[in-house]
């Protein structure tokens, strides 16, 4: 039996070999909600959703952000992501577009440690997102999904991103990333951060997972016959 299963987890892992490794899609659920006067947006959570996509082309990333719709009239005007410390922040570029049906930020800016969310966590990136400026139509509210893609000259991925914000001496964290919500509570005056904080499996791991559960009934099989 045990012959069998190593010849079957050495094919296996030279198939997972094969495999491109350049292709990652990372997604972020912000389901934490922190701060010491949070009040959480409507709905259940996650509330918002951030899914980095490398396409497989190392260098370009899609950040697709979305709000859920469950929020009412809560909106989001802050979020914040980490990058990889050994690659160089500097060297990435922003450009707001594809299907977005939100609003562009304000401004995005980068540095490493840089940006507090609240004082739960140091992160590298921040989209400053309306208002102000801009009454509530130009917010980024219920529903919309605004889209980035992010290049650099460096060969970036979606791992790239997949960091845990440094500790910053808060209550909470530390986090993946983070967002601040406008606008939530009963009256409306109320607001939330929220944080993105368990640490997704990279697809190939769950391949190797699922296969090795495959395996495992495999040589079980062979040893019954």
């Amino acid at each position: 039996m045990k012959d069998t299963l190593f010849r079957y987890l050495g094919l296996w892992f030279l198939g997972v070999l094969a495999i491109p490794t350049q292709a990652a899609t990372v997604t972020f659920d912000y389901d934490v909600v922190f701060g010491s006067v949070a009040v959480a947006p409507d709905g259940p959570s996650p509330y918002l959703t951030a899914t980095i996509d490398d396409g497989g082309s190392p260098g370009s990333v899609t950040l697709t952000m979305t709000v859920a719709g469950t929020v009412n009239a809560a909106d989001v005007d802050q979020i914040y992501f980490n990058f990889d410390p050994s690659l160089d922040i500097s060297a990435l570029t922003f450009a707001y577009g594809g299907s977005s049906t939100g609003p562009g930020a304000n401004d995005i800016v980068t540095g490493t440690d840089a940006y507090m969310a609240d004082g739960d966590g140091k992160f590298d990136i921040y989209f400053d997102f309306p208002p102000p400026p801009g009454d509530d139509p130009a917010r980024w509210n219920a529903g919309e999904t605004v889209i980035y893609t992010i290049t650099s000259s460096e060969a970036i991925t979606a791992q790239s991103f997949n960091f845990l914000s440094a500790p910053g001496g808060g209550a909470g964290g530390p986090f993946l990333s983070a967002a601040h919500f406008l606008e939530t509570g009963a009256s409306g005056s109320d607001s939330a951060w929220v944080g993105a904080a368990s640490v997704p499996v990279p697809a190939a791991l769950w391949l190797f997972g699922s296969g090795l559960i495959g395996l495992i009934g495999v040589a079980r099989r062979d040893r019954r016959s």
